[in-house]
């Protein structure tokens, strides 16, 4: 399986949304919560080289918001 990790503002819709592209997802978590899109995209990118986990392509949104650093195998 592939995995995949990815940041977003919004982890219900998100995941919503992978689980309609991708009907085989399956272990959905939520790794860690940031309060800057900068600082999630830095944890991100460490994450993914330490899990060997491909990046998906970042949501449109403000610094303003909480970023969720999301996970899943597909």
């Amino acid at each position: 399986m592939l995995c995949r990790i990815g940041i977003t503002t919004n982890p219900d819709k998100k995941l919503k949304y992978w689980q309609n592209k991708l009907p085989r997802l399956v272990n959905w978590k939520i790794l860690y919560t940031c309060e800057t899109k900068s600082e999630a995209q830095t944890m991100e990118r460490q994450l993914a080289h330490r899990h060997r986990c491909e990046i998906l392509p970042d949501e449109k949104g403000g610094e303003d918001a909480f970023w969720h650093i999301y996970r899943f195998e597909s």
